[in-house]
């Protein structure tokens, strides 16, 4: 063939063969959508379901296949000739002619007459539309190819959804109505599942359940008189599962039935870290709601949770704790200092926003650190002594945490009183009793003046210092060392009366003196002592 005349036939047969190949993809995708289709229809009817990848898998080899043997085709130079003569009508027999002139075996060039028919289609006005038509054939092959492709695409995406039975029962035209179709209830919860027949209701339905473990299980549905429903109820929903109603002859599509917990507290565990000064191991309580500790301890408390939530918190009256949250259904709260006694409601939301049903009531009980009991045992109560008597004080103390140093004081008015010391290092919540002997002789006190006595002790407050408490002060007045008695010889109701007023005076003043101590003394009960053992109280 003349070399111009070949190139620009083969420029047209590749352009030919590119459209023949789309074509040829079309159809084959087209013909996997119609088999996806009648799948869809079958699942329909009877139920069963082809895997989506199968079909995808015998489209993708087909097509392979189309392409390998068009590929290796041979070239089709008359079957272009063809179509253009056809949609050309004025090319026919010149094309077919230009198209089988051979040159002459002795020179090898084309003769006169042979290269004017070459020239004339070489030539022809028409030539330009040639690339026109196969370019709109191959185009109009693509596209085609495309719509089949998304066609599949649709089909597949039909054949993955679990619910193309109902679909294609609802398409058909809906013949019963399941209540409540696809659904979610609470675990444990029961459920009412009834089917209501729009024609002539069958003799008898069927309930079958296959839960999200494997289980299957019929149960025969109920029908009241002549009312067209059929019902059957489940009376506890532990997992998810699917169902459908069969009747003679035919089935629903399935229904999905999911189970959701709400969530709520199935184990709190409390560790407590007691302050340094009581003494005390660290305690873990195992699943508790109630917390009693002494202020000042560090409680980290673990809430094991029957599921992940998106937010915890305890909840009181006027605040509001937000809890951390981890990965495995745990709920913590961290060091969190015992400070004042409160009850808290534990409040919980999923990542759904549904809220525990139940909220748990957190009770946190917070013992103040009691200050050390001191007792005077003997003598009870005010005392009269003489100036030269020794007062024997009999007495004892006790620390919920242990005592740092103990003893006792005493004084008289206008004079610091005087700390003794009589022991040291009490352990916890041990009694300690002591004696002492004040020497009255040795102190430089007159008759009817008061000696005040008490007791205190040394143990660590709440803020971690040291801190002193006293107890009750208790009066030693010293009465004359030798008192006489005479009987008023001169009769005179005057002297006698002189003589009531005068010791009557004194008597008031003595009270006068100890309720002013005694309200000194409470009045600076009330106010941080000093450190040390031997302080200085000025009354």
């Amino acid at each position: 063939m003349e070399p111009r005349l070949q190139l620009e036939l083969a420029e047209l047969e590749r352009m030919l063969r590119r459209a023949k190949t789309a074509r040829q993809m079309a159809i084959c995708w087209g013909a996997v959508g119609i088999l996806g289709v009648i799948f869809i229809c079958v699942h329909g009817i009877t139920g069963f379901q082809m895997p989506p990848l199968v079909l995808l898998a015998g489209g993708l080899i087909a097509s392979a296949v189309l392409w390998w043997r068009q590929a290796r085709s041979a070239s089709d130079t008359r079957g272009v000739i063809e179509i253009l003569e056809r949609e050309h009508p004025e090319l026919r027999h010149l094309l077919s002619a230009a198209a089988e002139q051979e040159p002459d075996a002795d020179t090898g060039d084309f003769r006169y007459l042979q290269l004017r028919v070459i020239n004339a289609v070489l030539t022809h006005p028409a030539r330009r539309q040639w690339r026109h038509r196969m370019e709109r054939r191959f185009y109009a092959a693509t596209t085609a190819q495309f719509i089949a492709l998304a066609a599949v695409f649709l089909v597949l995406m039909a054949l993955n959804r679990r619910d193309v039975q109902t679909a294609f029962h609802s398409w058909l035209g809906p013949e019963i109505t399941v209540t409540p179709g696809n659904t979610e209830v609470e675990r444990g919860t029961s459920l009412v599942i009834s089917a209501r027949f729009g024609n002539q209701p069958p003799p008898e339905a069927t309930l079958v359940l296959v839960t999200d473990s494997g289980k299957t299980r019929q149960i025969p549905m109920e029908r009241h008189l002549a009312d067209p429903v059929f019902g059957a109820s489940l009376p506890e929903v532990a997992e998810g599962l699917h169902y459908r109603v069969e009747y003679p002859g035919h089935k629903t599509g399935d229904y999905k039935v999911t189970v959701f917990d709400y969530p709520a507290l199935v184990r709190a565990d409390a560790l407590l870290r007691f302050p340094g000064y009581t003494g005390l191991t660290n305690k873990t309580i195992v699943d508790t709601r109630r917390v009693s500790a002494i202020e000042g301890t560090r409680l980290t408390y673990t809430f094991q949770l029957n599921k992940p939530v998106a937010k915890a918190a305890l909840i009181a009256t006027n605040e509001s704790v937000n809890l951390a949250l981890r990965d495995n259904a745990i709920a913590l709260l961290p060091e969190y200092v015992l400070t004042n006694s409160a009850r808290y409601t534990l409040a919980l939301v999923d990542a759904e926003g549904r809220s525990n049903k139940f909220p748990a009531d957190i009770v946190l009980q917070v013992l103040s650190n009691r200050a050390p009991d001191l007792k005077v045992i003997f003598p009870r109560g005010d005392q009269r002594v003489s100036r030269l008597e020794e007062l024997q004080l009999k007495a004892e103390a006790r620390g919920e945490f242990g005592l740092l140093k103990y003893g006792v004081g005493f004084g008289m008015a206008g004079q610091d009183p005087q700390f003794v010391e009589l022991g040291q290092s009490a352990g916890h919540d041990e009694k300690r009793d002591f004696n002492y002997l004040i020497p009255l002789e040795t102190l430089p006190i007159d008759e009817d003046q008061v000696l005040d006595y008490f007791v205190w002790a040394d143990d660590v407050g709440p803020d971690g210092e040291v801190r002193r408490t006293f107890s009750d002060m208790f009066f030693a007045e010293v009465r004359p060392f030798e008192q006489v008695y005479r009987a008023d010889q001169s009769g005179s109701s005057d002297t006698q009366s002189q003589g009531q007023g005068a010791g009557n005076a004194g008597v008031k003043l003595a009270e006068m003196q100890k309720e002013i101590v005694i309200a000194t003394w409470k009045l600076r009960q009330g106010k941080p002592s000093t450190k040390g053992s031997h302080e200085k109280k000025n009354f």
